[in-house]
């Protein structure tokens, strides 16, 4: 047999058998396709740090010979840690839905130039302090991103109501800067703190990450606005009656926390 058919041969039968190879390889890889996430009920719980904030405030003095107010130079919320949980459902793979409610205590101090010990006049100044005490309750929506190598990030939105309750608030009389001496230095008061239910709103990004089927760390941004209401009252004489209110506030807050899967 010549050579040429000799090598033609042995390309064919090379040519086949490397077929046969590639079609048995083909059969025996594993299916390449989407894992879909799990939907159903979980519960959460969540630590959160947040920031310090300032804010701006009003008081307003009712008295026989008239009413008169003033704008607190700034008011600041400590930073701190609070805690909270929640109850959610996951419907799809991209939507999910939850209610939560936070806890947290904060000190709270409000430095007014103007003090009303002197009439809401530049000749004295007033410095408050006290706390606040705060529930927060919302209802939550997320989009998920998809999940990579077990890392799902997010983003959502949520409505709800914030019960913000004033301890009561000690005020002190302090001289403007520069001056040694004032009229009303020395001069002291301890105010009522006022609570009331507010209305606010949320944002949130993050991403958690899948320890198990049913157990995911969360962590993320919070962002919380607060509208405004009552901070306290002082009732020094009969006819007269010194009540404040704030602004409003908003909070940053860094959250971490556990969300557990039921089904």
């Amino acid at each position: 047999m010549p050579s040429s058919r000799i090598l033609l041969a042995m390309g064919a039968l090379f040519l086949s058998e490397a077929a046969q190879a590639a079609d048995i390889d083909i059969l025996d890889a594993p299916e390449i396709g989407t894992i879909a996430r799990g939907t159903g009920w979980y519960v959460r719980g969540d630590l959160a740090y947040g920031f310090d904030a300032t804010f701006g405030g009003t008081q307003e003095l009712a008295a026989p010979f008239g009413t008169v107010s003033d704008r607190f130079g700034e008011i600041r919320l400590d930073e701190g840690f609070g805690a909270g949980g929640g109850i959610g459902y996951k419907a799809t793979d991209w939507l999910r839905f939850d209610a939560t409610a936070d806890y947290w205590k904060r000190n709270v101090e409000a430095v007014n130039g103007s003090g009303w010990f002197c009439g809401f006049s530049s000749l004295c100044a007033t410095r408050d302090a006290g706390k606040i005490e705060a529930v927060e309750l919302l209802a939550n929506v997320y989009a998920d991103l998809g999940t990579v190598a077990g890392f799902t990030p997010y983003v959502g939105a949520g409505l709800g109501a914030v019960y913000v309750n004033y301890s009561d608030v000690a005020s002190t009389a302090t001289c403007p800067s520069g001056t040694s001496a004032c009229s009303a230095l020395g001069a002291a008061a301890r105010y009522i703190g006022e609570d009331s239910w507010r209305f606010a709103y949320a944002l949130s990004a993050g991403v958690s990450y899948d320890v198990t089927d049913r157990i995911a760390i969360d962590t993320g941004y919070h962002y919380l606005q607060v509208t405004d209401g009552d901070s306290y009252r002082f009732e020094p004489a009969a006819g007269t009656r010194l009540a404040s209110e704030d602004d409003g506030f908003d909070r940053h807050t860094i959250r971490a926390g556990l969300r557990f899967r039921f089904d």
